[in-house]
């Protein structure tokens, strides 16, 4: 009904009216629609000062933590500085490492080499023991190795067949008492060399120990059988000397190593100091020549009875008996003329 009504109503009114109606009814909810506020963006929540307190200490922990893990940082390359001696006032670390690595390297490389030439001298021409405390052992060189190989097989097999064979047959007849004064005879009667190269050596003393023991022990000691100057007076026997030694102690370089057939192992030196010797023995004056080859003879087969074990020994333990028997020879005549 109200519908009705407000169409009749409207029907009376004329264009201009109803223009200005619509025209009204139009622009009312436009403004209405303009009129409204408009919405706000959400804002951040405030934070409060617990929160900031939490951050400041978080942000202060974290300072402190790389400033200790920086210090570290710079205590290591400052211990890296220290060790390899790196300089660096004007220059950065990084800078100089390629090329203080660089001459590290360098210096090992010449390090390296110098250890390998010093390790084939050695090995080529001196024999000295590596594990001797002593360092003045003397430099013997060995230049006629083939011909002294040959040499040393011959007397190795003298030794063997002929030698050892005399030895063992003579230490079966003979007690070890009366072996040993053998020995200790053949010792005192040679005094005269020992004592003349004492003092040739300027070795007072133990030119007069000598005298003395020759003294005592060929009266008392019967012939030098019994050693009564050491056993009862404690007149002990002072290192034996020979010629080579006196040579060595006057400057005589020894010369090359030397095998000769039928005699121990030498050098040019001590071969000339064994001739030496020869001539300052009394006894070569007196005694014929059977007599003296006879002491001889029986000097060595006597001395070689009473190392039947020790010769068996090394024989059996040494796989290169000309090696061991040189560098033997060389250590102990270094101690012998140092002494």
């Amino acid at each position: 009904m109200a519908t009705v009504s407000f169409i009749a109503w409207f029907g009376k009114r004329n264009i201009v009216e109803t223009s200005r109606l619509f025209l009204i009814w139009s622009v009312i909810p436009f403004g209405l629609f303009l009129g409204q506020p408009p919405q706000a963006e959400a804002a951040p929540p405030i934070q409060t000062s617990g929160d900031i307190s939490a951050e400041h200490q978080m942000s202060v922990e974290q300072s402190k933590r790389l400033d200790r893990q920086l210090a570290e940082v710079e205590s290591q390359i400052q211990f890296l500085k220290t060790q390899q001696g790196i300089q660096t006032q004007n220059e950065p670390f990084v800078e100089q490492a390629p090329r203080q690595v660089a001459l590290q390297m360098e210096s090992d490389l010449i390090k390296e080499s110098e250890v390998q030439r010093l390790e084939e001298t050695v090995v080529k021409d001196t024999y000295l023991d590596p594990f001797s405390d002593d360092i003045n052992i003397e430099i013997i060189k060995d230049p006629w190795e083939p011909m002294n190989e040959q040499v040393f097989a011959f007397n190795l097999n003298v030794d063997r067949y002929v030698l050892k064979p005399v030895a063992i047959g003579y230490a079966w007849v003979v007690p070890d008492p009366v072996e040993q004064a053998i020995g200790r005879a053949i010792y005192n009667v040679r005094f005269v060399p020992r004592t003349v190269n004492d003092l040739l050596q300027w070795k007072w003393e133990h030119a007069g120990i000598e005298v003395g023991r020759f003294l005592i022990n060929s009266t008392v000691g019967v012939a030098g059988l019994f050693d009564v100057a050491g056993d009862y007076l404690d007149l002990q026997a002072v290192p034996e000397e020979d010629f080579g030694q006196t040579l060595a102690k006057h400057g005589v370089q020894a010369g090359p190593y030397l095998v000769l057939p039928l005699l121990p192992p030498t050098t040019v030196r001590d071969g000339i100091g064994t001739v030496g010797d020869i001539f300052l023995d009394p006894l070569n004056y007196f005694l014929p020549f059977i007599s003296q080859a006879s002491l001889r003879a029986t000097e060595i087969v006597n001395e070689r009875s009473q190392n039947l074990e020790l010769y068996e020994g090394v024989e059996l333990a040494t796989l290169d008996m000309y090696g061991a028997v040189r560098e033997a020879y060389v250590q102990k005549r270094s101690k012998a003329i140092r002494k």
